[in-house]
């Protein structure tokens, strides 16, 4: 018997090998795709994923003047006096509403506390009180970084399928919104295979959708839409735009390697479109203090390599004469302006940030 039973042993063990060769090979063929079309974790294609997925903080700057993080909503804040509702973006022209009602105030904002802000990687954080949402935005400034790709979107929903070689588990995933896009590029494994579902569309800032059908068209245009972007204008209309749409404060002022955004925190700076500023002095509940207390001037002129100087002249008392420089324009956003000190060759340059007062 045994003689007999080794040959069918052996002819079984044979054909277990073949059958799963047959199916591994043809679970291949499903999930292979060339090398190029392969997203793998920590490439170049899924950093710009990434970051184009990241939650983007600026759309509530209103409320809370950071782009760092945004605020949960609803939430109720006290806008010159007055208790608002926020339950949408919508409501943040209620705010506005109450800015323009008078030209010649400080405008003030504050939250009812407790609040939950989310952050870039959309994690969730419940802030308590005033002194720790300060110090969250004082954080935001030292870290200028600002990695978020705000100029272009995916359109949802879209799949991807993932192969594990470890667990030989294959699995289709569907993306609905950028938070669970994220989380699946963040957490992408080195021994996933994981082939995008393509077409997918993305859009444009202009609004404009684009169909695209591979990894390397999808970094192309991901690439070509930062340069595009409104937050990359360093021209001389858009600094203008700016500059003088809002009352400003400043953000951070770093004196090489020493930070002394501190000693700005109480001044509110108001450009004007005729070369003009006028520099204002809040108290430590938010109104002004002998409203003006100096004027100064302003300019921005294009170089001859296409960058921006911004010159500021705030007079001569201290602090404010520290800021005096022709600076270099960095980044225009929305309600930012982030400048440095083109002159200075080393690596902890001056650095200058208005944000929205």
């Amino acid at each position: 018997m045994k003689t007999q039973i080794k040959p069918i042993i052996s002819f079984l063990i044979l054909s277990s090998i073949i059958l799963v060769t047959g199916c591994r090979t043809e679970l291949d063929e499903e999930i292979g795709s060339p090398q190029d079309q392969t997203l793998e974790a920590n490439s170049k294609v899924a950093d710009l994923i990434l970051k184009t997925v990241m939650n983007d903080g600026s759309g509530d700057n209103i409320l809370d003047g950071s782009s760092c993080f945004n605020i949960e909503l609803p939430v109720t804040v006290n806008v010159n006096g007055v208790d608002v509702y926020i339950d949408s973006e919508e409501d943040f022209e209620l705010i506005e509403e109450i800015f323009n009602q008078l030209e010649d105030d400080i405008d003030d904002l504050d939250f009812i506390f407790p609040i939950t802000i989310i952050s870039s990687d959309f994690s969730e954080m419940i802030i308590e009180n005033e002194n720790q949402l300060e110090q969250l935005i004082e954080n935001c400034e030292d870290d200028d970084d600002d990695d978020d790709i705000e100029c272009i979107d995916f359109q949802y929903p879209f799949s991807v399928s993932v192969f594990n070689e470890n667990s030989e588990l294959l699995e289709t995933i569907t993306f609905n919104s950028d938070n669970e896009l994220h989380d699946f590029i963040r957490d992408l494994d080195e021994d996933d295979i994981v082939n995008i579902s393509f077409p997918i569309t993305v859009i444009l800032s202009d609004g404009t959708e684009m169909v695209i059908t591979n990894l390397e068209d999808l970094e192309d245009i991901i690439e070509n839409a930062i340069d595009d972007c409104d937050e990359n204008d360093l021209s001389e209309e858009r600094f203008t735009q700016v500059i003088t749409s809002q009352l400003l404060e400043v953000q951070k002022y770093k004196d090489n390697q020493s930070n002394e955004t501190n000693n700005y925190r109480d001044y509110v700076f108001d450009f004007s479109e005729d070369g003009t500023v006028s520099i204002m002095l809040e108290d430590n509940d938010g109104d002004p203090s002998n409203n003006m207390i100096t004027n100064g001037t302003w300019s921005v002129c294009t170089r001859a390599d296409g960058g921006l100087d911004a010159t500021l002249d705030f007079g001569t008392e201290a602090p404010l004469n520290k800021l005096n420089n022709e600076w270099n324009v960095k980044k225009i956003k929305e309600n930012r302006i982030m400048l440095d000190d083109r002159n200075d060759p080393g690596i902890s340059k001056d650095e200058l940030f208005f944000d929205r007062a």
